[in-house]
């Protein structure tokens, strides 16, 4: 599968595409954390390929996109909604952008890429201050590691799945452990109320289902609270 992805990432990068505001997010990012910037390792386990997209895409037209990532192997669907995913079986190929309007959007046309991506809550939040990872030669937008963490602690509390909740909640704690602390403190505390909440919520939540992982949660909780 490893080969698969560095097709599909390879794809992205002959087009320009992470220097046009295009990151990769979800568990393979968080693989190119543990590979590269020392987070603590442990099996994951996915079969989706997870693209951000900036929304409106201020990018250039790229016509035959999905042409591309279809001579790879890989088949065009779509979801009931309307947004467009690519699968072989191996692997699926998702897009994501930032829901507009709460509950209204139900696909977000990128007509510049040709494809219609699926409206998510609170990812507006990953696509500032990005970082970029170099993986086998190719340089990967990915989100920095302090969003990251903080955006799996307020997805998770909104979790209906145990097992996504669960994995949110471990990312969340495992990429804690690569943050700038003073940047993730800052960044706390300049988001909304509710948000800030979540956070709080999660991490009261993952002392109880991850008693091995209790002294990452509590410095976690400390950094979030301390004032210094």
């Amino acid at each position: 599968m490893i080969e698969t992805i560095n097709k599909i990432l390879r794809v992205f990068e002959r087009n320009n595409l992470f220097e046009e505001g295009v990151e990769l997010i979800g568990s393979w990012c968080f693989s190119l954390y543990q590979k590269h910037l020392g987070a603590k390792k442990y099996p994951l386990a996915t079969l989706d390929i997870d693209f951000l997209i900036p929304s409106p895409f201020y990018g250039k037209d790229h016509a035959g996109f999905v042409k591309q990532l279809e001579d790879l192997g890989f088949h065009v669907d779509f979801n009931k909604e309307g947004s467009l995913f690519l699968w072989s079986t191996e692997l699926k190929i998702e897009f994501i952008a930032p829901e507009k309007s709460r509950g209204v959007d139900k696909f977000i046309k990128i007509k510049k890429l040709g494809l219609n991506a699926i409206p998510l809550r609170y990812v507006g939040f990953l696509l500032d201050e990005p970082i970029t990872v170099i993986d086998d030669g190719i340089r990967i937008k990915v989100p920095s590691p302090e969003r990251y963490c903080l955006h799996k602690l307020i997805v998770a509390d909104k979790r209906k799945k145990i097992d996504k909740r669960l994995k949110d909640l471990q990312q969340a704690i495992y990429t804690f452990g690569i943050v700038d602390e003073k940047e993730c403190r800052a960044l706390f505390v300049s988001l909304l109320a509710k948000w800030k909440k979540r956070i709080v919520t999660s991490l009261v939540q993952a002392k109880a289902v991850l008693p091995l992982l209790k002294v990452e949660i509590e410095k976690f909780q400390f950094v979030l609270q301390n004032r210094n």
